[in-house]
């Protein structure tokens, strides 16, 4: 499968690379980044695999990326931030920029995937979010208000994007609480009290889910946790 990514520099984004790398079932990876990756990713022993495309801008596809994108058949979208500046930029970043790619996939890379064969594919689009996120807008909210509306606000957008194309495109929602690191340490012991999730656990579920799809559309922070984990055993 080739499978694009964003986020692939950050915390989680990185580890879902490291999966995408090693996982025989993926064929091709395009890293969408706003930079360059650093060369202990780009010449590791699987990077032959790997191309990182940098857009000029997140909100707008030209012929030029489309072409580097054609034939993939999944997006997983980790790329977000909680704050910026301004509401404008955290707008565009959290709200706008994900669902232009998921509606410039939808339009442009699952019409190459549905071909003449009786088995047509569905293009895959897994989002990245968190446990607190809140799809009920008029729900009243006691702190981190506009971050957790916006990606509630999102969540609904995608998921109604794959019921209006049924034939074409799935969404698929991960919102863990506390990812917690492979290293270990005091953090990651703070995290562990409450609900929380292993990076590789996490990752490991988003892989799975753009590869072979799922029965439900949203990964709660439990079914990241058991998911992960009998997913982690069966490659050992």
């Amino acid at each position: 499968m080739k499978i694009i990514l964003t986020g692939s520099t950050g915390f989680i984004g990185g580890e879902v690379l490291q999966h995408c790398l090693l996982s025989p079932s993926i064929t091709s990876i395009i890293a969408l980044s706003r930079r360059a990756l650093p060369e202990s990713v780009t010449k590791s022993s699987n990077a032959a695999k790997l191309k990182v495309v940098i857009p000029e801008d997140f909100s707008k596809y030209d012929d030029t990326v489309l072409d580097e994108l054609r034939g993939a058949e999944a997006c997983i979208w980790c790329l977000g931030v909680i704050r910026l500046p301004t509401m404008e930029l955290t707008r565009k970043v959290m709200i706008d920029y994900p669902t232009i790619a998921a509606q410039t996939f939808n339009n442009t890379l699952s019409a190459q995937l549905q071909g003449d064969g009786k088995q047509k594919k569905k293009f895959r689009f897994i989002y990245l979010s968190g446990m607190l996120s809140e799809r009920d807008q008029a729900k009243t909210l006691w702190f981190m208000q506009d971050a957790r509306r916006l990606r509630g606000a999102l969540e609904t957008s995608l998921l109604a994007m794959a019921t209006s194309n049924p034939d074409t495109f799935e969404t698929y929602i991960a919102k863990p609480g506390g990812v917690i690191s492979k290293e270990g340490g005091v953090m990651n012991v703070l995290k562990g009290m409450n609900k929380s999730v292993g990076v590789a656990e996490l990752a490991a579920v988003m892989l799975d889910a753009a590869l072979n799809g799922s029965v439900g559309d949203t990964f709660q922070n439990e079914d990241l946790r058991t998911r992960g984990k009998a997913l982690l055993e069966a490659v050992e």
